[in-house]
């Protein structure tokens, strides 16, 4: 099989999974529940909610530098701003297409004549980093969950998940050519990446003015993030969960699901805003 056509059947792959999800989950919610809860939602905490999405985007932007320092390319933060933005739009609606992170290796080895493997598992190591950041959190987000089982079972899985987080953080320092300091900033900046997402679903479920506990869908929301790699740009998979969690934990399911679905557009319309510097020369 060559690369093209394996890059093609995945692609394919995840879009199948997105349509029958979004096929899935749309049938059966009702809808008009949903129409009322957007047109009621709270304009102030909307903006919170904004607020901290876009909060996340510089905190991304200074977590990538740090990384790609490391092979000797200096970006302004102004250059990096567009190629971030630039990486949003090919991700959430170029499917098959470039994508946002081949597109930063391609400019880059273009611009700077580095290795493109090394600045492809520069960018890999980046995001796998900001996976381990998401086990942290959920980690300490357990604590505060009850499930029907002992309470114990909450302080072992999430003892293991920081235990589990720094072996893994130690098994890279060691086995990758970056260094200590550097590892755990970017760990840092990853952590408050995830913890302005967090703080955005948060304000989103404050502005629809939801009672219950955030802690789940603060938990199905990373779940979600994690799981979206088997969808095209999460779209499907994060209804999904949301419609299905709710199920689980008997909470409504028609406002989960709204709750993702506006989380979704809200992260349409800021990745279209990407398209301006396609059009645009990037001066890198």
């Amino acid at each position: 099989m060559t690369p093209k056509l394996k890059k093609n059947l995945s692609t394919f792959g995840k879009i199948t999974v997105s349509i029958s999800l979004i096929a899935l989950v749309f049938s059966r919610l009702d809808w008009s529940q949903i129409f009322l809860m957007f047109r009621k939602i709270h304009l102030f905490w909307f903006l919170c909610a904004i607020f901290f999405f876009l909060l996340s985007i510089p905190i991304s932007i200074l977590r990538f530098n740090l990384f790609i320092r490391k092979l000797g390319i200096r970006l302004s933060f102004k250059t990096n701003f567009q190629l971030y933005m630039v990486g949003l739009f090919y991700n959430f609606f170029i499917p098959g297409g470039v994508g946002g992170d081949a597109y930063k290796v391609y400019l880059l080895n273009k611009a700077y004549k580095k290795s493109l493997k090394k600045i492809g598992g520069i960018i890999f190591l980046e995001r796998f980093i900001g996976v381990v950041a998401i086990g942290m959190i959920v980690s300490a987000l357990l604590l505060f969950v009850r499930f029907p089982i002992s309470y114990n079972w909450n302080i072992a899985a999430s003892v293991l998940g920081v235990i589990g987080t720094f072996v893994i953080l130690q098994l890279i320092i060691r086995y990758m050519t970056v260094d200590k300091k550097r590892i755990y900033l970017v760990y840092f900046y990853s952590l408050l990446n995830q913890l302005s997402q967090l703080l955005c679903v948060l304000f989103v479920l404050k502005s629809f003015e939801i009672e219950g506990d955030f802690i789940i869908y603060l938990l199905l929301f990373f779940a979600s993030s994690v799981l979206s790699v088997i969808s095209f740009a999460g779209i499907g998979v994060r209804e999904a969960v949301f419609y299905y969690g709710a199920h689980w934990f008997q909470f409504n399911p028609d406002v989960s699901a709204g709750v993702a679905l506006w989380f979704s557009i809200l992260t349409a319309v800021f990745s279209f805003f990407g398209v301006i510097y396609i059009f645009r020369k990037i001066d890198v």
